[in-house]
């Protein structure tokens, strides 16, 4: 029987790693989003093709569950249904990443109220709930572009877009969006942020939403650092492109079939 090698994201890397799978292990993949698509998005071409290939390959998707613990070849989940227990012989990890936080930018000042990752401001955005009516945003590639649609949309009146590496990637065409490629360096503020300090000046805001950069999530405890058992497959590049994401899943599951073989 073969092995079973569990995937923690059904976004385009983890689905890619599934189908790669197919004939040297069973990939079982988990997601905490009820749909697979990740950020990429449920509805699009490519991620009904990439679920399509996975399922074909044999994969067993768990959509809606979230990943807690992994521990001694076993995989811990919780879903609707409750706990899950899922026997595996190997852990991949693709479940995406995150925007560089404030210590992580290096963002001297003191701590307002007002300073938000992309993924939280975009999250408030699409319910309708706006963050501040002359936002800044510290970024140039897909989460800041994200960040600034949806800000737009829940009805900021202007953003200023601080951009380190400038627009890496099309920008809402809008007269309120005003860009900058400087670094961001200092935040101001009392009870709330008032200004981000860049190389290039002041920029007056009243919030500040951190769009610049990206780091892995690692938030399945026991697979927080690399392992024996553990492989994790989260490119890094921003913007990302469709094909970096499936040679990520393909990359892990080589890497799960070398480690198979060294373990039989």
């Amino acid at each position: 029987m073969a092995e079973t090698v569990a995937v923690v994201g059904a976004g385009l890397t983890g689905l890619a790693c599934a189908a790669a799978l197919a004939g040297g292990a069973r990939p079982v993949v988990v997601d905490r989003i009820p749909v697979a698509g990740g950020v990429h998005g449920w509805d699009r071409p490519e991620t009904r093709a990439a679920q399509a290939a996975a399922e074909r390959a044999g994969a067993v998707l768990h959509l809606g569950e979230t990943a807690i613990r992994w521990q001694a070849g076993e995989l811990l989940v919780m879903g609707p249904q409750g706990v899950r227990r899922i026997a595996a012989s190997a852990l991949v990890v693709a479940a995406g990443s995150r925007p560089l936080g404030r210590a992580e930018l290096g963002l001297a000042g003191p701590r307002p109220a007002g300073i938000l990752a992309a993924t939280v401001a975009c999250h408030l955005s699409e319910t309708g709930l706006l963050i501040g009516r002359r936002p800044a945003v510290v970024g140039g590639g897909d989460w800041a572009a994200r960040a600034v649609g949806h800000l737009l949309e829940a009805g900021a009146d202007e953003v200023a877009v601080v951009a380190p590496d400038g627009l890496l990637r099309p920008f809402p065409d809008s007269r309120r969006v005003h860009v900058q490629t400087a670094a961001p360096m200092a935040v101001q503020g009392g009870p709330r942020v008032t200004a981000l300090v860049t190389g290039a000046g002041v920029v007056a805001c009243d919030a500040l939403v951190l769009a610049h950069g990206l780091a892995a999530l690692r938030n399945v405890d026991g697979a927080v650092w690399d392992g024996p058992r553990v492989i994790h497959a989260q490119p890094l590049d921003d913007p990302v492109t469709v094909e970096a994401a499936r040679a990520a899943g393909r990359a892990a599951a080589r890497a799960a079939g070398a480690l198979l073989e060294r373990a039989a």
